[in-house]
């Protein structure tokens, strides 16, 4: 449960962009984790593999913004009312803002990496920091971040942090009101089962817990189209809602759903992602859950956007495209890094990786044939050493097996390092150094970029 919470937040590979005439070998894709669209009718993005933060105009062509941190890994955006961009880098531990005259600010966080950013009418960005309380001690690589936290930022650039009162902050938006509500998700310890509570956190810091069950895992708090909210609860298998009256209610899913995103609709429909078939969901307003039919191909969609003019945009985890689905039903894929990126090229510790779309949906496929195999049995290659049972054994509390079979990295080690955090989190020994050296060495060797 709190893994499949997690997903959306792990990051698969770091890559820094810079100018250059020169071709090499494609690097491998990944979808963006989150959309938001301007007055214009542009969608905005986030590249973790690319370090930017860029945007699909309406006629299809893509601007890039480069950020200042390297490998900053950008996991989550916000539109303010002027039109600036703000954004999560997660892995930098900063907050930015990036203005219509494309001049980027950070912010750098305190007590841990931010995950999730919200902006109030006043201009004012929110953001959730996961790293801290969440089972009651640290985290191994986070030792000296021992809060969870809402994290906000005034009009003069100051920041106010707002320890949660109990486990951790899985997601926060704005009601018609423009009052902060936030799922927060306390974990279980051993046998017990996680709790889940629903609070309403004022500027002031001040917390106000208006909800919590028992085998519980709220997120994806998002703003209906009514002033009211809406969250999934993957645990209690429940839509919640909370009217734009603040009355809080829940409604049975279809069994099964799992919700990755979700966006709301102006006609009060929510369209979700998570589907293992490759498929859009959707829940009416009565609560129906049905998926439309698409070509499976073996991904799982991620990011998703209800625009205003009727149209779904979502991104898929193994898929650097944007893909959407039109008001008439037609599915479009927007290709990214094509002519804007002509002559670029990315370096990250001396390699090298052309910027081509066909070349990177090329080599998926082709590897994606190779290990069809490997992805459909789950199993890992094996070294002669046993290193494919620590795999197991070690990894796969914080990944599944798919996701790590058809992951692609120049370097290891990042990924491995994280692992530590969400295996605290599981009540799961932790790596010891040699088994770190050791599975870096294995994934390097079997799984990185060649």
């Amino acid at each position: 449960m709190t893994i499949t919470l997690m997903r959306q937040y792990l990051a698969l590979g770091l890559m820094f962009l810079v100018l250059a005439p020169q071709a090499a070998q494609a690097c491998r894709p990944f979808g963006s984790y989150q959309f938001v669209e301007d007055t214009d009718g542009g969608i905005w993005f986030t590249e973790g593999d690319n370090n930017a933060i860029s945007r699909l105009a309406p006629d299809g062509t893509v601007t890039a913004h480069s950020l200042p941190t390297p490998h900053s890994e950008p996991s989550s955006l916000a539109l303010d009312g002027v039109g600036n961009v703000w954004f999560v880098a997660m892995d930098a531990a900063k907050i930015g803002r990036l203005g219509r005259d494309g001049r980027i600010v950070e912010y750098a966080t305190t007590d841990g990496h931010p995950s999730l950013v919200a902006v109030d009418r006043r201009g004012e960005a929110w953001f959730t920091q996961m790293a801290g309380n969440e089972d009651g001690g640290s985290h191994a690589g986070h030792e000296s971040h021992g809060i969870a936290k809402i994290g906000r930022i005034d009009g003069k650039g100051e920041m106010h942090s707002y320890p949660t009162p109990e486990g951790w902050p899985t997601s926060i938006a704005f009601d018609g009101q423009d009052r902060a509500w936030v799922t927060l998700l306390v974990p279980g310890v051993g046998d017990a089962p996680p709790k889940g509570r629903l609070a309403r956190l004022g500027p002031d810091g001040n917390w106000e817990i208006a909800a919590g069950w028992t085998g519980s895992c709220p997120s994806n708090m998002t703003r209906a189209p009514d002033g009211g909210l809406a969250y999934s609860d993957h645990c209690r298998g429940v839509l919640g809602r909370v009217s734009a009256k603040g009355v809080i209610s829940a409604e049975k899913l279809l069994e099964g759903t799992y919700i990755q995103q979700m966006s709301a609709a102006a006609d009060g429909t929510l369209w979700f992602t998570g589907d293992s078939k490759s498929r859009l969901g959707r829940i009416d307003r009565s609560g129906r859950v049905s998926y439309l039919e698409r070509p499976e191909n073996g991904d799982q969609t991620m990011a998703v956007l209800a625009t205003r003019n009727g149209d779904v945009v979502f991104s898929e985890f193994y898929n650097y495209n944007i893909n959407r689905l039109t008001r008439d039903g037609t599915y479009i894929e927007h290709l990214i890094n094509v002519d804007e990126r002509q002559g670029t090229r990315e370096v990250k510790k001396g390699e090298v990786c052309y910027i081509q779309f066909a070349a990177r949906i090329v080599s998926k496929k082709e590897m994606d044939a190779k290990r069809a195999e490997e992805v459909r049995s789950g199993r890992f290659k094996p070294d002669g050493k046993g290193t494919e049972k620590l795999v197991e054994e070690k990894c796969l509390v914080c990944h599944d097996a798919r996701r790590l079979l058809l992951s692609r990295r120049s370097d290891w080690t990042p990924s491995i390092t994280r692992m530590h955090a969400y295996r605290d989190v599981r009540n799961v020994e932790a790596l010891t150094a040699d088994e770190s050296t050791r599975l870096v060495q294995y994934f390097n060797e079997y799984y990185g970029l060649r």
